[in-house]
């Protein structure tokens, strides 16, 4: 019958393990000496640092915990506690352990270098949180809430609405979460209210169910609240009345009508009736008489204005200047 390996010898085994990279031999050789003999502290010392290559940080600490309680001055089992601790976020007690293994004659180079990387870990998390303000005001139908919160991401502004309240959610440029929760004053429509993400703020729109002015944006809601007055407008059969400062009143429509039938009997004469009659044929006539005429008269220099287009169409139009008139281009 084969004698039982001794602890020593699976020990051995086990740290060879470890350096030939087989962290999980080695972890369960460490395990067997352990089962032998669980008096040794170095045994969950080399266990916690195998546990640690396989990424196992609870059971690390663990075994961390058990070396301390069986020898409370040495130095690697504070080491391997900080570390697993480190890798837990529980960077408070991770501090602790890298202090005390120093205390204890650990490697300072090593531990410098484990408290650096704990100290900004703990930095980062008790971090002031950035302060929003918020304010609001509000109209007849809605209540306007302002979050000022600068250069946020539509995709990381949720804002959820109830009857009788209203919680926005956002993720912070720096990556901090914010939560805004109101308790509303008086009740809302959550169907017709609506929030929008600007540059600079993001803007809350509430729909009121009644037409009532809040005192407040939170608490509880005052009895007898009196509703917004609306000014509605007396109907009327009778026409506006101007101000004037005459006694006897004037009926402006009677006089626009006259002005507009005095306006469409007058006549022109002389040139402004030519131009009339110029005006009348291009508006009533053809697209090709249209064409004629600005085709002549463009070519002519403003001395010809004719209407027959398969005339027009032919030729240049040449100019015709009065008689007794000379026709010259402006440059000559």
């Amino acid at each position: 019958m084969e004698a039982a390996e001794s602890p020593s010898e699976l020990i051995r085994q086990a740290n060879s393990a470890f350096v030939s990279e087989d962290y999980a031999e080695a972890a369960e050789l460490y395990t067997k000496a352990i089962q032998i003999d669980d008096s040794k502290s170095e045994y969950y010392v080399n266990r916690a640092h195998a546990l640690q290559k396989l990424e196992r940080y609870t059971e690390s600490k663990a075994d961390a915990q058990k070396a301390i309680n069986l020898n409370p001055s040495d130095p690697k089992a504070y080491l391997r506690k900080g570390i697993a601790c480190f890798h837990l976020q529980q960077y408070e007690e991770a501090q602790e352990a890298f202090q005390a293994s120093s205390t204890h004659g650990g490697n300072d180079a090593g531990i410098r270098q484990w408290l650096t990387w704990t100290e900004e870990k703990l930095l980062r998390s008790k971090k002031t949180p950035v302060t929003i303000k918020h304010d609001w005001y509000q109209t007849e139908s809605h209540v306007c809430v302002t979050v000022l919160a600068k250069n946020l991401s539509p995709d990381s502004v949720s804002v959820q609405f109830a009857p009788s309240t209203m919680m926005m959610k956002a993720k912070l440029p720096d990556g901090t979460d914010y939560e805004l929760n109101l308790n509303l004053s008086f009740p809302i429509v959550p169907e017709q209210s609506s929030h929008t993400v600007m540059k600079t703020k993001v803007e809350i729109k509430m729909k009121k169910c009644d037409g009532i002015r809040w005192s407040s944006l939170e608490g509880q809601a005052p009895v007898n609240v009196k509703q917004i007055p609306v000014a509605i407008p007396e109907l009327s059969a009778q026409p506006p009345v101007y101000p004037s400062s005459s006694a006897k009143k004037k009926n402006w429509d009677k006089i626009e009508s006259e002005i507009k039938k005095e306006e469409a009997e007058e006549k022109p004469e002389g040139e402004a009736a030519l131009n009339q009659l110029f005006q009348k044929i291009y508006g009533e006539g053809s697209d090709e008489i249209r064409r004629a005429m600005n085709k002549s008269f463009q070519e002519s220099g403003g001395t010809v204005l004719s209407t027959n287009w398969n005339e027009v169409s032919k030729d240049k139009v040449t100019v015709k200047p009065p008689d007794g008139v000379e026709f010259k281009k402006w440059d000559e």
